[in-house]
């Protein structure tokens, strides 16, 4: 009986110092592309035969393009280490309805073995935030812009000697 006592007890301790050593730790903050916080939008859902193209922001959010000049942020419900190296993805509609939504449909990564992820959520944001959204996110993808001088041409051939 004494040692079912004292088994309990070290269990009972061996609890309190993993909870104690997790409550300890700090979150660490957020770094890169998970830094940078999504654009305010509405909910809403994208038709899959208008669906464009899409771009990945990171590993678990990308921009869908509808037609015209329809833009969506999809979110993932994890985080997919195959989305930002993809170049092609699957869009499952499991519904039937004919629109990619939050909560029901997901997206099939192709690389290696296919990986079906749900869609957390859908939301219409614009155009203009979409694009300073990628910015924020990958400043290096951004076109370089011209100087004003730069558009004088070829240097003229230098006068011989």
């Amino acid at each position: 009986m004494r040692t079912l006592r004292t088994a309990g007890i070290a269990s009972a301790i061996a609890t309190a110092l993993m909870l104690a050593a997790c409550a300890s730790t700090t979150p660490r903050p957020l770094t890169g592309a998970a830094a940078v916080p999504s654009p305010p939008g509405k909910e809403d859902c994208v038709f899959f035969r208008t669906m464009r193209d899409w771009s990945a922001v990171d590993r678990e959010r990308l921009i869908l393009y509808g037609m015209g000049k329809q833009t969506y942020l999809a979110t993932l419900s994890f985080p997919s280490t195959e989305l930002p190296f993809d170049y092609l993805v699957g869009f499952q509609d499991r519904d039937n309805d004919g629109r990619i939504c939050g909560g029901f449909d997901s997206i099939i990564t192709r690389d290696g073995i296919p990986n079906r992820i749900t869609i957390a959520s859908v939301k219409r944001i614009d155009e203009k935030d979409a694009k300073e959204f990628l910015a924020a996110v990958h400043p290096k993808r951004q076109k370089v812009k011209r100087v004003s001088g730069d558009d004088a041409g070829p240097a003229a051939p230098a006068a011989p000697r």
